[in-house]
């Protein structure tokens, strides 16, 4: 027992004089920093000072990087095409390919174009109103969901999402840049096919869709006795004429959903100008960040650089005088 005690007596003895010794390693630190510091203050003072202006004028001579957001609407199930359209620019543009940039509109002498990237608006309900809920997709959707909440940003969501984010860092500002981009997206011959051929096929749905709005209206103008003359009567409302009374607010139901059909789609005949749709007004700000305030990094670096010099003979001499 008394063998126990005398070991915890030494065990704390031992601990006591560590703590004691590296206070007194901390007190001399300091006391060799601030000595260090006394001897050497003019030289630190000039690469403050001297680091901060150069970091100034260093600064001053880079041009300023200004980002933006687009909001677009990628139409005729172009998504993927856009997504990977958009990587390749910026593959393209980080390695300097000068003819692929000249053959998209972009001057490869001064570039403009810093970066671009592009990532969908996640919208829950798009996905709940494409697919119903027995749907064994929205099953598999859910459960990726409820797994990885980052599934929703990948590529099998591209195609469901109506909206996107190109986000674009430029040295200039304006829509030149923004232009430049939105040709080049919308510079695909077989979505441009497509384009008129959807357009045509969203008209035709409209006049399909006021033809049947008319055919109902004439329904409720029969049974209000204003057509007594049944001769006037269309073919193509005979069908309508045969409902009994009890199935007329089918038929109410049907208009209505006819007239918001037509309004969404003379919505999006709109937006079907283009592949690519803007459908927001771009505006620039600065970039921020530590690494553009050069005028602190700089000074700080050269300090970091005299410091270091300093560290570096000290520890060749001490590996010298081992040496010996």
């Amino acid at each position: 027992m008394s063998t126990n005690n005398h070991n915890d007596e030494i065990d704390l003895f031992y601990f006591l004089n560590k703590l004691k010794s590296l206070y007194h390693s901390f007190l001399a630190g300091i006391y060799k920093s601030v000595q260090f510091v006394l001897r050497h203050w003019i030289v630190i003072l000039l690469l403050l000072v001297g680091g901060y202006f150069g970091g100034y004028f260093w600064q001053k001579s880079l041009p300023k990087v200004k980002m933006t957001t687009l909001i677009v609407q990628n139409n005729f199930n172009s998504s993927n095409y856009v997504y990977d359209a958009v990587k390749l620019l910026s593959l393209k543009q980080k390695q300097g390919d000068r003819g692929f940039l000249k053959r998209n509109g972009f001057d490869p002498d001064n570039p403009d174009l810093v970066d671009i990237e592009i990532e969908p608006i996640v919208n829950i309900n798009e996905l709940l109103e494409k697919h119903e809920t027995s749907d064994r997709n929205l099953d598999q959707y859910m459960s990726k969901i409820e797994l990885e909440e980052e599934i929703l940003q990948s590529e099998v969501f591209y195609s469901e999402y109506k909206y996107h984010k190109i986000l674009l860092s430029t040295t200039k500002g304006g829509n030149e840049v923004i232009k430049k981009v939105l040709d080049y997206l919308n510079n695909n011959d077989v979505y441009n096919e497509t384009k008129a051929i959807v357009i045509e096929e969203t008209k035709l749905r409209i006049q399909r869709n006021n033809t049947s709005i008319e055919n109902i209206d004439a329904v409720f103008e029969e049974f209000a006795g204003k057509n007594p003359q049944e001769a006037d009567i269309k073919p193509s409302q005979m069908f309508f004429k045969s409902l009994q009374n009890n199935n007329m607010h089918q038929l109410i139901d049907m208009k209505k959903e006819l007239i918001d059909e037509n309004e969404k789609l003379r919505s999006e005949l709109i937006k079907y100008n283009s592949v690519v749709t803007l459908v927001n007004k771009p505006e620039y700000f600065g970039v921020g960040g530590i690494l553009t305030k050069k005028h602190l990094l700089l000074p700080l670096f050269l300090l970091f650089l005299f410091i270091g010099f300093f560290v570096a003979r000290s520890i060749y001499l001490k590996g010298k005088q081992y040496a010996k």
